[in-house]
């Protein structure tokens, strides 16, 4: 049982040579199947009944029903289908930061590879944005298989960190390229605006797909423990400052902490999933355990 903890463990992970075994060791074992899709069509499952519109076909009438009510309805039934999952990882400059020996960056890899493990083992078939700054840099549309996976890890390692502006303008701009509705799963630090975040993800609940953000921080971004002057270099553009960290740690704890929330408000009201990840946790403690709980809710909602 501990070399099984110690698998998933980030500073062992962080040592592995193979982006692979870092994914395999994270989800290996958590299964899942067959899923019931949000989309009404012409599956077997029943769904629901919906008034007859001129150009509907007559077989999905139902005539039993409208012989008692006098009025015509159609019936609708769910798909059961693959789900289709889009990875949108976030490899803007400032992903570079860290405090650790691997940084946002590393940990957000690591994370849209065990994500994709997770689909291939699921059968399902994902895509993969990858994103610099506020710009979509590289764009794999949603396949299946071990040697789409294998792609996604050669892609994943190799792209590098760059790019200023906003991350949420860049899922934004992804939104255009995903043709079927899906999951959509977005892993970022989130260090832009929250009205643009909510935007962003607004864009996405209006296209019918479901969405996760995943955030990623490094735990000194939370905690900002600084205690003596301290030169800061900005990640995206170039201001430098030499800081008593005392003298501001308060107003920065403030405004990261209302960030946070209108971040995690905004997006919530628009019904999508919020986790904040931190580098220095086991994949295991935060990423498994919310996707767990995340499948426990949708079987309790019957989706």
């Amino acid at each position: 049982m501990e070399s099984v903890q110690q698998a998933s463990d980030p500073r062992l992970l962080a040592r592995l040579a193979r982006l692979e075994l870092r994914a395999r060791s994270a989800v290996e074992g958590f299964t899942g199947g067959k899923h019931s899709s949000p989309h009404r069509g012409s599956g077997t499952t029943f769904a629901e009944h919906r008034q007859y519109v001129p150009g509907d076909e007559l077989r999905h009438v139902d005539w039993k029903l409208a012989a008692r009510t006098d009025r015509f309805f159609v019936r609708r039934y769910e798909e059961e289908t693959a789900l289709t999952g889009y990875l949108v990882l976030d490899l803007s400059a400032s992903m570079g930061f860290h405090t650790l020996e691997w940084s946002k960056a590393d940990y957000g890899r690591w994370l849209t590879a065990s994500l994709a493990r997770l689909l291939l083992i699921q059968n399902d078939r994902w895509g993969l944005a990858l994103c610099q700054g506020n710009t979509v840099t590289e764009w794999v549309p949603p396949q299946g298989g071990e040697r789409h996976w294998h792609d996604s890890l050669s892609r994943l390692e190799s792209i590098g960190v760059e790019g200023e502006g906003d991350p949420a303008t860049a899922l934004s701009s992804a939104v255009s390229r995903m043709e079927r509705r899906g999951l959509v799963i977005w892993v970022s630090d989130c260090l832009g605006t929250a009205e643009n975040a909510a935007h962003a993800a607004a864009l996405l609940r209006k296209a019918g797909h479901d969405l996760v953000v995943l955030r990623i921080l490094d735990p000194a971004e939370v905690s900002f423990p600084y205690g003596r002057s301290t030169r800061f270099e900005a990640l995206e553009g170039e201001d430098v400052l030499l800081l008593d960290p005392r003298a501001v740690r308060q107003a920065y704890l403030e405004e990261f902490s209302n960030h946070a929330a209108e971040l995690r408000r905004g997006v919530r009201a628009l019904g999508a999933d919020f986790r904040r990840l931190q580098t220095d946790e086991p994949l295991e403690v935060g990423f498994i355990e919310f996707l767990a709980r995340r499948a426990s809710r949708m079987r309790a909602l019957g989706r």
